[in-house]
């Protein structure tokens, strides 16, 4: 069979002609759910709803109700079950607003809790995903969190079972999914810094400054919530007096609502959810680099690893980055 490039690359499935933004990916899982009823019913088994009818179920892409926006794929079988399915590239989760408005919807309303779903898909950590989707109380629906590996994962389990007339989409699909999926991880952990500022003072309930938890302890954390990062990043590099201070390797984290659990210093006693990360040894370049006069006091910022040993400032490391991260919109 002849080969099929596209800008002198050889295309594995038909679905890397549509590319590799989040409006394709969710159009691919779209297209194989409106196609195979095999992948249709393994997702809404992955979801707790039954898949006895998953062959006569209507999907549907770019829904729009005014007043509720566009929905990315909705699944439903009248009268059975309806599945609204939220599709972010990348580690976004959306806000509770945005899921508000979906569970809002007329058609979406009809339907008894035991027999709806929102389904948000990311490449969030599945752990951190359903912890921060879970505080998102009186949404109108349960909400569940799976990733585009996990998706990927699905369409190759229903690949093996489909009937043959099924097995070639599901087989470009699943391709297509790992391709994708591996760009989007080595965008988000390559070597991207999240750098946040420090204050040397103490929480409420604490006996340790912030800047003593990182430096003695080894841990930093944050709410799980809008304006901070919905997937930990593989290095945090912290600044204070003016200046960067120290970067660290993220060894692992976990998402608790007591934080006295963890850190003795801090007051026993249960709290929203927050991130806490366990660092690594501190490492920094051997010059000083100081913040500069574009970030204000408060602010974090993301910045490539390289950039923050090359650059006046962590300013120009900034402004050095977003210029390199336009490359990969």
């Amino acid at each position: 069979m002849p080969n099929l490039t596209l800008h002198g690359k050889q295309l594995e499935s038909m679905f890397e002609l549509l590319g590799r933004d989040e409006n394709d990916m969710t159009g691919s899982l779209g297209w194989a759910l409106a196609n195979s009823p095999s992948l249709t019913a393994a997702l809404l088994r992955e979801i707790g709803l039954s898949a006895v009818s998953a062959a006569e179920a209507e999907v549907r892409l770019q829904q729009y109700e005014p007043g509720r926006g566009f929905t990315d794929v909705e699944i439903e079988l009248p009268g059975k079950f309806c599945v609204i399915i939220e599709a972010k590239r990348g580690a976004n989760l959306p806000i509770r607003r945005q899921l508000v408005q979906y569970a809002r919807r007329r058609q979406f309303r009809r339907y008894p809790s035991k027999s709806k779903r929102l389904v948000v898909i990311s490449e969030c950590n599945s752990d951190h995903a359903a912890m921060r989707l879970g505080s998102y109380h009186s949404v109108g629906s349960p909400v569940m969190p799976l990733s585009w590996q996990q998706v990927a994962a699905i369409v190759k389990k229903s690949a093996t079972r489909a009937p043959r007339a099924e097995k070639t989409l599901l087989r470009d699909l699943m391709s297509y999914l790992q391709q994708v999926t591996d760009a989007v991880t080595e965008r988000v952990d390559s070597n991207w810094v999240f750098v946040v500022a420090l204050g040397n003072w103490k929480e409420e309930g604490s006996s340790i400054t912030f800047i003593d938890t990182v430096e003695k302890k080894r841990r930093y954390y944050h709410p799980a919530g809008p304006y901070w990062p919905a997937e930990p990043p593989t290095h945090i590099a912290f600044r204070y007096d003016g200046k960067l201070q120290s970067i660290h390797y993220i060894e692992k984290y976990e998402t608790v609502t007591n934080l006295g659990t963890r850190i003795p210093e801090i007051e026993d006693r249960e709290h929203g959810p927050v991130v806490l990360y366990y660092l690594g040894p501190p490492f920094r370049p051997n010059h000083e680099v100081p913040t500069g006069d574009r970030i204000l006091r408060a602010s974090h910022v993301r910045c490539m690893l390289d950039t923050l040993f090359t650059c006046r400032t962590i300013t120009e490391a900034w402004e050095l980055s977003k210029k390199r991260g336009k490359r990969f919109d």
